[in-house]
């Protein structure tokens, strides 16, 4: 897929790492609008907040929020993959096929095939700095208290006494 930046036409490779997005258009669908059947959109970026705001820029005039998003390794295998899971659901628009009509039941089916996807990405900067420090300090206080244990158990010699001493 192609696209253009700035009169020049980049080719963009979706087969890499990035997010699958689902995001509701407000108020869109439902028996009282907006309940029952959501209308959500199920797509890839590399950076949802910004897709989130192109959308908005282009797309005709109703509220967009980004409901979740997903980390993963191929985003245009796992879209596909999601998409063919829910054509179901699928709704014919004119500029776009990402759109999808949920039910109560399919929203919870697709939460659970993003879960299914989702790639986990931690480091130890994902670690709160005073876990750490508490988890060492805890450990010093561990190892002191069986070191003080270890040292009251060890049998110590009695003083010899002679026997002359006990008649």
């Amino acid at each position: 897929m192609a696209y253009l930046n700035s009169h020049q036409l980049i080719e963009r490779d979706d087969s890499q790492p990035g997010f699958i997005y689902l995001i509701e258009a407000v108020g869109v669908n439902g028996w009282i609008p907006g309940c029952v059947v959501k209308r959500m959109k199920i797509g890839l970026s590399r950076n949802p907040k910004e897709r989130l705001a192109i959308l908005h820029a282009y797309q005709p005039p109703v509220d967009l929020k980004i409901i979740r998003t997903i980390y993963v390794e191929n985003m245009k295998e796992v879209e596909t993959a999601l998409h063919a899971e829910f054509k179901h659901c699928n709704v014919k628009l004119l500029n776009s096929k990402e759109y999808f009509d949920l039910n109560p039941i399919d929203l919870i089916r697709v939460h659970w095939a993003m879960t299914r996807y989702e790639t986990q990405v931690s480091s130890f900067a994902d670690i709160p700095k005073r876990a750490v420090a508490g988890g060492l300090v805890a450990l010093l206080g561990a190892g002191l208290v069986i070191g003080y244990g270890i040292e009251k158990s060890v049998a110590r010699p009695l003083p010899q006494q002679n026997i002359e001493d006990v008649r």
